[in-house]
């Protein structure tokens, strides 16, 4: 995640089938919630929504969510219901629904990001459409953005970033993500009518919309990240645009051949890469936060490469940054994260989430500018690779590529010999 710029710390979101004629009762009042497909829009500003579909359903006697964003599926199931009243709460991140049971096919409410004050209004209604609602009037002819796109955010302040736009159109249905130097934006998901893009999506952490005019050959619009943050970009279409190699981004400082910390686990054991677990092991250093759906990405690729190589030598420790300055909430976060994905490597309790804190923390870097950081080790001891940002499998053959060629890595690490 991008330290300068709110954007990066980025997920959830998913595709799904459903009953859609079938209804859940609410015992305590008779109301009726419609089983099936949901469309949920969020007010950003007056008359600027972000559209997001959910299937509702219930397995047993308890209810149970699905977000989408393309081919993402999320579940979320710790929902309440009292009276007209309903609580969704996302099961990783800080953010949670409240809402009003207006009829059984209509929710009104706000979803809550961190505390009560940032909060945006919400409407849902049991509805079959497209994500973005097509005008009455439709060209017959549609461009089709399929490919690889030049990407310039904030162009010209001193925000600018460059991304690459990787987009798959069908009709007017239309996919895709943005990478960056630091991260993607995960998976989104929207469509092209009458010459103008609408993308969006919902993570449980963050909730995107890009808006765009495709106009001689440019794309060209504005990107809000929640009701917070509003920016321009502009994209041409280039092939073989490429960014700066995450692997060159964050090195160590000269005279420095590995990193050291002490750090204490949820159980306020200290830890460190000399502790026998780690000696003689080729370990992965994971500088992740638990806010960060790009963090959560890699959480889950890590997990598997765990289970894996473990057994060969491999083991993992991640540094958790919070955003957080209250203990036993950073280590709830964490006991969240580890449940989730079933994660059996340490967690280390690293600090708040910022350059500051980061710099304390790893004074042998350069720079943590990106929310995950990964640092590969071998069995002397030695950092052989740090990896800025994640790709996540949203970015498609980007994930794929990067997975196979670390699997291979970590291989070619542990059939070295040892010290």
């Amino acid at each position: 995640m991008k330290f300068t710029n709110p954007l990066f710390s980025s997920f959830l979101l998913i595709l799904f089938s459903c009953n859609s004629n079938e209804s859940i009762k609410n015992d305590a009042n008779n109301e009726l919630l419609v089983e099936g497909n949901w469309h949920l829009e969020f007010e950003l500003t007056p008359n600027n929504f972000l559209p997001v579909d959910f299937t509702l359903n219930k397995v047993d006697s308890a209810y149970e969510i699905e977000f989408t964003n393309a081919e993402e599926r999320i579940p979320v199931k710790d929902i309440t219901i009292s009276g007209n009243k309903i609580i969704i709460k996302d099961e990783i991140f800080n953010s949670w629904f409240e809402g009003e049971i207006v009829s059984p096919t209509k929710i009104n409410g706000f979803w809550y990001k961190g505390d009560l004050k940032n909060k945006i209004p919400f409407e849902a209604s049991q509805n079959i459409m497209d994500r973005f609602p097509k005008p009455e009037k439709m060209s017959k002819a549609q461009p089709n953005i399929s490919g690889t796109w030049e990407v310039d955010f904030s162009k010209g302040t001193d925000d600018h970033y460059k991304a690459v736009g990787l987009f798959q159109q069908v009709d007017n249905y239309v996919t895709g993500t943005f990478m960056t130097e630091t991260g993607d934006y995960r998976f989104l998901e929207g469509n092209m009518y009458n010459n103008n893009l609408y993308l969006s999506c919902f993570d449980g952490a963050h909730a995107f919309l890009f808006k765009a005019s495709f106009i001689n050959g440019v794309l060209e619009g504005n990107f809000w990240s929640g009701s917070h943050w509003e920016e321009p970009w502009t994209a041409t279409k280039n092939e073989a645009f490429k960014l700066t190699n995450p692997d060159s981004l964050t090195f160590l400082k000269e005279g420095f051949e590995t990193i050291s910390f002490k750090l204490p686990n949820i159980n306020d054991d200290s830890i460190s890469l000399s502790d026998d677990k780690y000696r003689d092991k080729v370990v992965i250093v994971n500088i992740m936060g638990p806010w960060c759906p790009n963090c959560k990405d890699e959480t889950a690729y890590l997990t598997e490469l765990h289970k894996k190589y473990q057994s060969q030598g491999l083991e993992i420790v991640a540094l958790s940054f919070d955003k957080t300055t209250d203990l036993e909430t950073a280590k709830n976060n964490i006991r969240k994260i580890q449940k989730h994905f079933n994660a059996q490597f340490d967690f280390l309790i690293a600090g708040k989430a910022s350059k500051i804190e980061a710099a304390k923390t790893l004074p042998m870097l350069n720079q943590i500018m990106s929310y995950p950081t990964t640092v590969f080790i071998d069995k002397k001891g030695k950092v052989r690779k740090i990896r800025t940002g994640f790709y996540g499998p949203g970015t498609g053959n980007y994930y794929k590529r990067y997975t196979e060629e670390t699997d291979l890595f970590i291989q070619s690490l542990l059939k070295e010999k040892e010290v």
